[in-house]
């Protein structure tokens, strides 16, 4: 018998429910559960595919359907995380929305306050609530779906952009830079970028072939080539390196540096004129003569930053209201800084419950970096969660359903690691073999699996 069929927890927390004998009737109950959370990761990244001309998309219809599915299943736990540092996410979320939710209400537009704070705790109170109970082979499956629907996004970009030609789409800016069924340049990017962590995890642990992996790390550095985001760029290169450090041999680390560098090298200056148009105008230009300004709309960006500095004094405990920066400001635009967004909008509160959120994402990647074979989930976690603190200094309100997908699913798989590993009493050096999906049998048992706890 395998015994990585058995069924993995992905928190640390007990379930009464766990041991709860699966009729049929709940055994195709959680098949579909599983099956919508699957669309819901495919879809995630694609806003083009929402109702009319709200931010209701496919993937939040999806995620709808599966938390109904997990509440009838009683697959939810609100400790997906562990114990502290799922504390720490629910009081980072709830320092969040109370500031937003009280500066709106004594601001001028109490609903729009509203609005937005659903929009904040659908993405990171449901959405994260959908990961609990799932095996490690059923996280894996979400995490290469996501990588995939990440890769359909480039490969969209490669034919809009070197086949079709046309710009000033909704897919390409009138610039030529590509945005696809996200319709974000930048918030495309630093997607892609959170998606490269991600490979390299499922490449590293071997939960996917070595050639498959390689193939598909530079499509997805070229996807953002083609946005021609700095973001995007400066969040790859940082991510990358943190998941070297953290979650790769170092003695393998070094080889890999001198190889990429010599490739580099090679190729660098015969590769410069087959780069993307957009790239080479908006981010290879400000490389090359170091004039920092000429990298996009920066210089419009730090005057939007003062501005917001000089508004921070006077919202230190309340600000202006959700949404009501760009009518406060002289320049009629919101600050692409969510740090400077949220203290201006919902008070310093706000701002520090953002930080509070993401950095006890940090709890689950100390506890698998001690385990053998636990570092490249530790550093998927580190290098996802550096690239959104890095990311968070140049896009507004980030409650979009894209920004809360990469960042808990590889916490998710760490503790979904972590659990397996106490019940083994011994951390194997690779993960289980994942499920043939030409197996209908071995798919529908991961499928169904229970959610059982330690």
């Amino acid at each position: 018998m395998n015994t990585f069929s058995h069924p993995l927890p992905a928190g640390l927390s007990p379930n009464r429910h766990a041991m709860r004998r699966d009729a049929p009737g709940h055994v195709l109950s959680r098949r579909i559960e599983f099956i919508l959370l699957v669309g819901a990761v495919f879809f995630c990244s694609m806003n083009y595919f929402r109702y009319g001309d709200t931010n209701f998309t496919v993937a939040d219809f999806l995620a709808l359907l599966c938390f109904c599915f997990a509440l009838l299943n009683r697959n939810i736990d609100l400790q997906l995380f562990g114990r502290v540092s799922s504390g720490l996410w629910w009081l980072g979320l709830t320092l969040l929305v109370s500031g937003l939710l009280a500066s709106s209400i004594a601001g001028p537009d109490p609903m729009r306050g509203i609005v937005v704070v659903t929009q904040y705790l659908y993405a990171y109170l449901f959405v994260v609530l959908l990961f609990s109970g799932r095996t490690l082979d059923q996280l894996v499956l979400l995490a290469k779906t996501y990588v995939f629907s990440i890769l359909v996004l480039c490969f969209q970009g490669i034919y809009l952009i070197h086949i079709d030609g046309r710009t000033n789409t909704n897919f390409v800016s009138g610039n030529g830079r590509f945005s696809g069924l996200m319709e974000r340049e930048n918030e495309c990017a630093a997607v892609i970028a959170l998606a490269v962590p991600i490979l390299l995890l499922l490449i590293t642990t071997k939960r996917i072939n070595r050639i498959y992996g390689f193939i598909a790390l530079p499509l997805l550095i070229y996807g953002i080539l083609l946005t021609g985001s700095n973001t995007g760029l400066i969040a790859l290169v940082f991510g990358v390196s943190v998941f070297a450090v953290i979650g790769v041999n170092w003695k393998r680390l070094f080889i890999n540096i001198a190889l990429l560098a010599g490739t580099i090298l090679a190729v660098g200056s015969s590769a410069r004129d087959y780069l993307p148009a957009a790239f080479q105008k908006r981010v290879l230009g400000a490389l090359e003569s170091g004039d920092i300004g000429q990298a996009g709309t920066f210089d419009h960006r730090v005057e939007l930053i003062y501005e917001a500095m000089n508004m921070t004094d006077s919202t230190l405990f309340f600000g202006v209201g959700a949404d009501q920066y760009r009518i406060a400001s002289a320049i009629h635009q919101p600050v692409h800084n969510l740090y400077l967004l949220l203290w201006t909008e919902g008070g310093l509160i706000s701002a520090i419950g953002l930080l509070v959120m993401l950095l006890s994402a940090f709890g689950p990647a100390l506890a698998v970096a001690r385990l053998q074979g636990g570092r490249p989930f530790a550093g998927c976690i580190a290098a996802n969660v550096s690239m959104l603190l890095l990311v968070a200094n140049a896009v507004p309100h980030a409650y979009s359903r894209f920004w809360p997908f990469p960042l808990v699913l590889p916490v998710a798989l760490a503790c979904a690691y972590v659990a397996f590993s106490r019940s083994t009493k011994s951390a194997p050096d690779a993960l289980p073999e994942p499920v043939d999906p030409s197996q209908p049998e071995q798919a529908f048992t991961a499928l169904s699996a229970p959610a059982a706890r330690r």
